[in-house]
C-alpha cells in the first residue's frame, strides 16, 4: 500500500470515527440532561429497582446478540436475499428475548422480593425487542463509512425518550419514568430506520450459511461476556439494600458513559477500516494507531472522573448522592487496564478467528467470578471493584498474547502504543491531585470545575504534543488534529 493510501484510509477512518463518536457523545449528552432531572425527581431506590429489572434483560439480550451488520459489511455485494434473512434473525432474536423474560419474570420477582419487578421486566423487555428489527439496510451507509444518518437516528431515538421519561416522572413520580425512556429510544430508532432505509420486510433464511459461522461462536462469547459484564449486579442485590444498588448502578452508568460515547461509535468504523487495510497490506499499523487512539482519547476522561468524583456526583446527581462518588472513583480507574483491549475484537473478526474473542472472554470470566462471588460478600461494593480490577489484568493478558500469535505483533510494539498517551497523561494527573476538595466552594462549583477541567485538558495536550514532535511526529491521530488546526489558521 502506497503512504498516499494509507493516508487516505487513516484520513477516512479518523473522520468516520470523528462524526460517529460526535454524534454518540450528543446522544449521551442528553443522556447526561435526563439523568441530571431524573436524579432530583426520583431516588436512588427507584433507580436500583429498575436496573434490578435490567440487569437479567441486559444479560438476555447480550448472549443473543447477533453479529447482523459485521457480517453484511464483509460482503462484496449485499443481496436483497441476504437482508430478508437479517431481518429475520433480528425478528427471531426479537421474539425470544421478550419472550423468555415474559417467562422469567415472576421467578426472578420472587428471588430478589420484589413483586414490582415483574411487570416492570416485561415491559422493559421490549426495547432489546425493537432493538433487534432496526432495518438492516443501514448497513449501506456503514459500507460507504457514512456515519451521519446512524448518528441522527440514536439523536432523534434518545431526544424523544428523554422528553417521554422527564414528562412521567414529573407527573407521577416514580420509577416508571425511567422505564419508559429505556423503551422508547428502540422504538423510535427503529420506526426512523426505515424512513432513512427503506425495505420492505420479507421472512426469510435463505442466507442463514452467511451468518451461521459466526453466530455460533458469537453465541458463545456474548454468552461469557455478559456474565462478565452483569455477574456483580446479578450477586450484590442479594447482600445489599436497593438504595445502595442504586448507587452503585448509577456510578456504573456514568463510569460507561464515555465507553458508550466514544468507544462503541467505533466499532463499525474500526472494522471497516481493519478490513480496508489488511487488503492494502497495512493491518498491523492500522491496529496499532487504533490502540493508541482510544487510550489517548480515553484515558484523560477516566482519569478526570476518578480525581473529580465528588464534584462529578454533586453536578450530576445532587449531594443526595455523594455516597456514589467513591464507587466512581473505583470504577473509573479499574477501566483503564481494558482500553488497550478495545480493538482486539474486531481484528480477531478480520481475521476470521471470532474463536479467540469467545476464548478471551471465558478467560476473563474465570478470573471474574469467583474473585467477584469472594469480593461481595467479604466486603460489598468495594469487593466488586476490586474484582473488576484483577478481570481487567487478567483480560489484558490474554490480549496480549492472542494478538502476538495471531498477527504476531510483539508485545512491546503493543504496549508502546498505549504508553505514549499514559506518559503525556502523567503532568495533568500530577496538577489534579493538587486540586482540593471542589465541593467546598458551593455556588462556586460549576466554574470551579469548568477551569479546572480546561487546566488539565491543556497541560494533557501540551504534554501529548511535546511528546508526538520529540517522538518525530509519528502519523495517527495527533497528526491528523495538527494538520486540520494547520489548514483552519491558515484559511
Amino acid at each position: 500500500m502506497s503512504a498516499a493510501e494509507g493516508a487516505s484510509l487513516s484520513t477516512r477512518t479518523i473522520q468516520a470515527g470523528i462524526w460517529t463518536v460526535g454524534a454518540r457523545l450528543s446522544s449521551r449528552l442528553i443522556d447526561f440532561a435526563v439523568l441530571l432531572v431524573l436524579a432530583r425527581l426520583l431516588g436512588p431506590a427507584d433507580f436500583g429497582l429498575v436496573a434490578t429489572a435490567m440487569t437479567v434483560i441486559y444479560i438476555v439480550e447480550a448472549v443473543l446478540e447477533l453479529p447482523l451488520t459485521f457480517v453484511l459489511v464483509r460482503q462484496p455485494e449485499v443481496t436483497d436475499r441476504m437482508y430478508s434473512t437479517a431481518f429475520t434473525l433480528g425478528l427471531i432474536r426479537g421474539l425470544l428475548v421478550a419472550g423468555l423474560m415474559a417467562g422469567l419474570s415472576w421467578p426472578l420477582a420472587s428471588l430478589y422480593g420484589d413483586p414490582r419487578l415483574m411487570p416492570l421486566i416485561c415491559t422493559l423487555a421490549l426495547a432489546p425487542a425493537a432493538r433487534g428489527m432496526i432495518s438492516p439496510r443501514m448497513v449501506i451507509f456503514e459500507k460507504a463509512m457514512d456515519f451521519r444518518r446512524k448518528g441522527i437516528l440514536e439523536l432523534l431515538g434518545k431526544g424523544v425518550a428523554g422528553a417521554v421519561a422527564i414528562s412521567i416522572a414529573v407527573s407521577t413520580g416514580n420509577y416508571w419514568a425511567v422505564a419508559a425512556g429505556t423503551v422508547s429510544t428502540p422504538v423510535v430508532m427503529m420506526g426512523v430506520s426505515y424512513v432513512m432505509a427503506p425495505m420492505r420486510p420479507r421472512l426469510s433464511l435463505a442466507e442463514w450459511s452467511l451468518f451461521s459461522r459466526m453466530t455460533g461462536w458469537n453465541f458463545v462469547s456474548q454468552v461469557v461476556s455478559a456474565l462478565n459484564w452483569q455477574v456483580d449486579r446479578l450477586i450484590l442485590p442479594l447482600y445489599i439494600d436497593v438504595t445502595s444498588f442504586g448507587r452503585f448502578t448509577t456510578a456504573n452508568d456514568i463510569a460507561a458513559l464515555p465507553f458508550q460515547a466514544i468507544v462503541q461509535p467505533t466499532a463499525v468504523p474500526l472494522f471497516s477500516a481493519l478490513v480496508n487495510a489488511r487488503e492494502k497490506g497495512n493491518l498491523v499499523g492500522a491496529y496499532l494507531k487504533a490502540c493508541s487512539g482510544i487510550v489517548m482519547l480515553m484515558a484523560p476522561v477516566m482519569c478526570f472522573m476518578a480525581l473529580m468524583a465528588g464534584p462529578v456526583v454533586h453536578i450530576l446527581l445532587g449531594p443526595a448522592w455523594s455516597g456514589g462518588a467513591p464507587i466512581l472513583a473505583g470504577v473509573a480507574l479499574t477501566s483503564l487496564f481494558v482500553l488497550p483491549t478495545v480493538p482486539m475484537a474486531a481484528l480477531m473478526l478480520v481475521l476470521d478467528r471470532p474463536r479467540l474473542v469467545a476464548l478471551r472472554s471465558f478467560v476473563e470470566l474465570a478470573v471474574r467470578v469467583p474473585l467477584t462471588v469472594a469480593g461481595i460478600i467479604l466486603a460489598g461494593i468495594p469487593g466488586a471493584i476490586a474484582a473488576k480490577a484483577g478481570a481487567g489484568v487478567a483480560l489484558l493478558l490474554v490480549t496480549l498474547l492472542s494478538v502476538k500469535a495471531i498477527a504476531g505483533i510483539p508485545f512491546r510494539d503493543q504496549l508502546r502504543s498505549s504508553l505514549h498517551p499514559m506518559v503525556a497523561l502523567v503532568p495533568a494527573v500530577v496538577f489534579l491531585y493538587g486540586v482540593p476538595d471542589l465541593t467546598q466552594y458551593g455556588p462556586y462549583l460549576y466554574p470551579a470545575i469548568a477551569v479546572v477541567g480546561l487546566v488539565y485538558g491543556a497541560i494533557y495536550v501540551a504534554s501529548l504534543y511535546g511528546l508526538w514532535w520529540v517522538s518525530g511526529r509519528p502519523a495517527g491521530l495527533e497528526a491528523y488534529v495538527a494538520e486540520r488546526a494547520a489548514a483552519y489558521f491558515r484559511r
